[in-house]
């Protein structure tokens, strides 16, 4: 049964909630509200903090038990198409299914709202799950009053240990209540996410992903949760017919996006064996980014048309770069075993410009976090982090090839040179159709004839994509060069369409090939006396060797007269 075919899971709640009366009743049930007032007892009962924590667990607990609900009876739905008029009665990993569902909206609902009102903790590890399955199995009001039971005990025992709960300011006690109370959330995620992830209720990840679910504004793909109206992914909004050249690269991409939404969820395997690393190395500029999204896009629209669950991972260097001993490796490690490996779906990854990374360990010099760094990607590319099995690619590029053989060996194994726009054919495409399209009735309107000219200066030039950019903007701020009239601030969107149509400058086709002209020797002066500025300094650091090695010798000189004068 296909994703289309499945009903969706819509929890959308009224104002005011579903049943807040009856949540509020089940945090007091469980021993939190208590557990707080403990901690920052104010003499007129709770503090604000400590209530506007109580409120965030009491409307995440409302909207996580109409989740759990919605996806019970979906569940009891199910297994009833099996044709029998008996009861049906779901098995221990099915209930384990649905209180693992339930608690994971509990904590994704809970924990924005806590990070709101105090520091957000940083968490190295997760929860015990010893009795985890067991507190999973109980009916849905049962599991979250009993997780919120452990969050008041949680409190408890870290009062016991760390200074910040006995402090003698209240308002130091109740952001250390809150942040504590953060830290139980974000670790009884993470031992839920091992046990939906990488345990035994995977299976049941796969199969909710094939269902659309919207929980509040939380949109959810399996056990992973995203803004309902939130991207996919963080591609740019490119399309396969923006690119210009850079076809061979482009079509390896496309191949193996389809080769990887082929991955077999259920099997837990590809029906080939592929190398995921597409490599491309290329000068600034020449379009090695907008063919990656354009990549990433395809591949999304791609499984989306096929009922495929799939997500595309750009990597960014804030993404992971950390100025704490080990923490790069580490996240490094974390985004591909969790966000790329752990997805429910096949996933796609881009990692832009990855030599940057990767320090060259023939420097001599390499510190401990590179290293580390490294061991990282060599795992990753390896196969010995995530297996090699057709559930993931990823597209890496460079600008220069400046790592060592063994980092080039694992990352370049498919190995493609970008060069964008190569032909006067291509030039003309990407100016004239691509990033001036919308401008066609003003830029060298019926001069035809004119275009080819312009491709063969810019052929000549051997401009980059990015450069053409740069003259493409230049000739559409002469285009919209004009002021704006009153009228256009009292008209609707047609007229105002029609009056930027009306004011809008013509240029010619002398004009392109000035702009051009002017570009290019602008850039080729401005490379010219970069190129006489790195000379002279030059110049100057061998005169300054120069004259030390002198100094040098002369001092050397005059010591060894000293000693045989002395002598």
């Amino acid at each position: 049964m296909s994703a289309s075919t499945f009903p969706p899971l819509l929890v959308t709640p009224p104002a005011g909630g579903f049943d807040r009366a009856a949540a509020r009743d089940l945090v007091k049930e469980s021993g939190l509200a208590a557990a707080l007032h403990k901690l920052v007892r104010a003499p007129f009962g709770h503090t604000v903090l400590s209530l506007r924590a109580l409120d965030a667990a009491i409307e995440a607990a409302d909207l996580a038990l109409q989740a759990g609900d919605a996806l019970h009876a979906a569940l009891l739905e199910d297994i009833a198409r099996a044709g029998s008029l008996a009861l049906p009665e779901p098995t221990r990993d099915q209930r384990m299914f649905v209180g693992a569902f339930t608690l994971t909206v509990l904590g994704d609902l809970a924990a924005p709202r806590l990070a709101l009102i105090a520091p957000t903790p940083e968490v190295h590890g997760e929860l015990e799950s010893d009795g985890l399955e067991d507190l999973l199995v109980r009916p849905a009001r049962e599991a979250v009053k009993s997780a919120l039971a452990l969050a008041g005990k949680y409190l408890e025992v870290q009062a016991q240990r760390q200074p910040g709960a006995t402090s003698a300011r209240l308002d130091e006690r109740e952001v250390w209540a809150v942040t504590t109370l953060h830290a139980f959330v974000l670790q009884l995620a993470g031992a839920l996410r091992r046990l939906t992830h990488a345990g035994r209720l995977r299976p049941f990840g796969v199969a909710l992903s094939q269902r659309k679910v919207v929980v509040g504004e939380l949109r959810y793909e399996g056990f992973s949760a995203r803004g309902a109206e939130g991207p996919a992914s963080d591609l740019k909004p490119v399309k396969l017919a923006d690119i210009v050249g850079n076809q061979e690269y482009l079509q390896a991409g496309l191949k193996l996006a389809r080769d990887v939404a082929a991955y077999d969820l259920k099997a837990r395997r590809g029906p080939k064996q592929l190398n995921p690393v597409l490599f491309g190395l290329g000068r600034p500029g020449c379009g090695k980014t907008i063919t990656a999204h354009a990549i990433g896009n395809y591949f999304l629209d791609f499984c989306k048309q096929r009922d495929v669950p799939a997500r595309f991972k750009v990597i960014r260097r804030t993404d992971w770069a950390s100025s704490y001993q080990n923490a790069s490796a580490a996240t490094l490690v974390k985004i591909f075993k969790e966000e790329v490996y752990g997805f429910e779906g096949v996933c796609g990854v881009y990692w832009p410009d990855i030599d940057t990374a990767f320090a060259s360990r023939g420097s001599g010099d390499l510190r401990s976090e590179e290293k580390n760094n490294l061991g990282a990607v060599f795992g990753i590319f390896d196969g010995t982090l995530i297996p090699k099995d057709g559930k993931w690619f990823m597209i890496c590029d460079a600008n220069y090839m400046q790592m060592d053989e063994a980092t080039r060996s694992r990352i370049a194994q498919n190995p493609f040179t970008v060069r964008g726009p190569t032909t006067a054919e291509d030039y003309v495409h990407l100016l004239r159709d691509v990033l001036l399209g919308d401008l066609r009735p003003f830029v060298a309107h019926g001069e035809e004839a004119g275009w080819a000219e312009v491709g063969a200066e810019l052929v000549k030039a051997d401009l980059s994509g990015r450069s053409v950019e740069s003259v493409a903007n230049n000739i559409r701020a002469y285009v919209q060069d004009f002021e704006y009239p009153d009228e256009y601030f009292r008209a609707d969107y047609d007229r105002r369409k029609q009056l930027i149509h009306e004011l809008s400058r013509r240029v010619d086709i002398a004009a392109v090939r000035q702009e051009i002209a002017d570009y290019v020797r602008f850039h080729r002066e401005a490379e010219e006396r970069e190129a006489k500025d790195r000379f002279e300094r030059e110049v100057e650091t061998m005169v300054q060797q120069l004259n030390a090695g002198r100094a040098a010798t002369a001092r050397a000189a005059a010591a060894a007269a000293r000693e045989i004068v002395g002598e």
